[in-house]
């Protein structure tokens, strides 16, 4: 592993070997997933569906805490673009593993769920129909109100996502005051359709402390959206930093898919909720 400084970021890690990409495509299949899952079924968690209401309309939502009595801090999971799966609720249970309270967001609520289908080109449009970014973000805020009523938060929120997830990361801390903390995993830095905002034009009104995942070899964002990004952000925020993992692409995360990269995964998401810990107490 080696890091590079960088005047335009606070620091840039890139992870060494190439082959770790082709690894994780590899073992996409049922070996990650048997890997990877299994906070579901920690004991010592306790998950179940919530509901909460954004206006007039009842969001759905995956809530996952310690099980010890105690208050904790709370973080916002925004998935992507396949929408509250069970990979994503795998991850909201884990951020409860590390001592904090997740609550995944199911931002298509109102349509009874995401569609069921794996074409990027159906998502993408139903997206562009039903779910607009403002909207998104209206609906994770709605999150931390209920997360405030809950007697096991301790009133500080954090925010992450994955994908378009990522995107929606970004602008949730623009939009609140409330969130202390950021880790967007990848996710478009430009807007590619009128309901999307971009965050490269957002980013003066972030002042959460952000810490950015992103592949070296993905193209939405490209790696110079991000060096871009986190330059400007600098500007105005002293918290912030962001890594780009070699050998990683789009979406290195998803253990239940072809650019799983396990390396990649494992060492971004122990920064993940590191600085949860650390921001959140």
């Amino acid at each position: 592993m080696k890091t590079v400084s960088s005047p335009e970021v606070d620091r840039r890690t890139l992870l060494k070997g190439a082959a770790a990409g082709v690894v994780g495509a590899a073992v996409a299949g049922s070996e990650a997933e048997a890997q990877d899952k299994g906070a579901l079924k920690d004991t010592q968690i306790v998950t179940q569906m919530v509901t909460f209401k954004n206006g007039a309309d009842t969001i759905n939502g995956f809530v996952a805490r310690p099980k010890a009595a105690g208050k904790y801090g709370a973080v916002i999971l925004i998935p992507g673009i396949f929408g509250l799966e069970e990979y994503m609720k795998e991850t909201t249970a884990q951020l409860a593993q590390a001592g904090l309270v997740g609550l995944a967001v199911d931002f298509y609520s109102r349509k009874g769920g995401a569609p069921q289908t794996n074409d990027f080109t159906v998502l993408r449009t139903f997206v562009s129909e039903n779910a607009p970014d403002k909207q998104i973000v209206s609906d994770g805020l709605a999150g931390i109100d209920y997360l405030k009523k809950q007697a096991f938060t301790n009133g500080k929120f954090g925010v992450t996502g994955f994908c378009m997830g990522g995107r929606i990361t970004l602008l949730m801390a623009e939009a609140s005051p409330d969130i202390a903390a950021a880790a967007p995993f990848y996710g478009p830095l430009r807007a590619t359709s009128p309901v999307q905002v971009a965050p490269l034009e957002q980013v003066a009104k972030i002042k959460a402390h952000v810490q950015g995942h992103y592949g070296a070899t993905d193209m939405n964002p490209k790696p110079d959206d991000v060096k871009e990004f986190y330059a400007k952000l600098k500007e105005t925020n002293p918290h912030g930093e962001y890594f780009l993992y070699e050998g990683a692409g789009h979406g290195f995360h998803s253990y239940n898919r072809p650019s799983y990269n396990p390396e990649a995964a494992k060492t971004a998401w122990g920064r993940t909720t590191e600085l949860f810990k650390k921001t959140l107490k």
